[in-house]
């Protein structure tokens, strides 16, 4: 058992983690994984838990807590008109199978390649935000026609990993004629689609194992989850309010600084 002292220190942590992760989901349409599985693993790691769950434990936990908090955070958009509907109902389906496989796959590698392939991905995209013109037409029209699929990628990529999948449905969204604010809110949305099937899939395939901390069901920690939920609930109000009171540019570079952030922490993550 842990004594009072530590636990009240821990509980405080876990709020704090989902207090910053729900501003995150707020106002750039992320679930807040880069910062919830971190948290969480290192957590465990420090309560001398099996470090073979250790990574499936916080992934599992992260994608469970972005549940309510992408609800949360489109709602919030909602209310400002910041939510393509259409669209959400266009990709509903294949992101959802997409966030399945990824889930299913995430049973069986550690994922490095994907880590790999999404540090690629999020280097060209925040440096092509940041330093280049829109789309060309041409590029824009082909973006466009393959959305679908690239929709299904990145709820394979975003579950392997434990994300929303707000870093990389951001910038589709964009390439898509989005407006940045509305990329935002619908990320939010795609960000349940993602999360809900995934999670489930991580809370089914824990149930066997013997190893896993108290209070836990499958691949999913109670505790972590209410606190860090609780935390969310009360700052992604805070955090869609931000965002609008923001310029549609500023909004852009600051998604770019993120996107550039999480990609050089994955990429020492792989080397260390």
């Amino acid at each position: 058992m842990l004594e009072i002292d530590t636990f009240f220190i821990i509980s405080l942590l876990l709020f704090f983690t989902g207090f910053i992760s729900g501003i995150l989901a707020g106002f750039f349409g992320i679930g807040g994984g880069i910062i919830i599985v971190p948290v969480i693993y290192h957590l465990f790691n420090f309560l001398d838990f099996s470090q073979n769950i250790s990574m499936h434990m916080a992934i599992g936990t992260s994608l469970a807590t972005i549940i309510p908090a992408s609800l949360n955070s489109v709602i919030e958009h909602k209310k400002r008109a910041c939510v393509d509907l259409s669209l959400l109902n266009k990709w509903k389906y294949s992101i959802f199978f997409g966030s399945f496989s990824g889930a299913l796959l995430a049973q069986l590698i550690d994922g490095k390649i994907l880590i790999i392939f999404f540090v690629i991905f999020s280097f060209i995209v925040a440096l092509r935000m940041l330093f280049t013109r829109p789309y060309s037409t041409k590029t824009y029209k082909f973006l466009k026609s393959i959305q679908k699929i690239i929709s299904f990628f990145i709820g394979t990529i975003s579950s392997l990993l434990g994300i929303g999948g707000g870093t990389l449905s951001v910038p589709l969204l964009l390439s898509c004629g989005r407006n940045i604010k509305k990329a935002v809110g619908t990320s939010s949305g795609i960000g349940f689609f993602i999360s809900l099937p995934a999670a489930l899939v991580f809370l089914f395939a824990g149930l066997n194992f013997d190893d896993r901390p108290q209070y836990s069901i499958g691949f999913i920690s109670i505790v972590p989850f209410f606190l860090i939920t609780l935390g969310t609930f009360v700052s992604v109000p805070m955090g869609v309010k931000i965002m609008h009171s923001f310029n549609d540019v500023l909004i852009k570079r600051f998604f770019c600084i993120l996107l550039l952030i999480s990609a050089f922490k994955m990429l020492r993550d792989l080397i260390v």
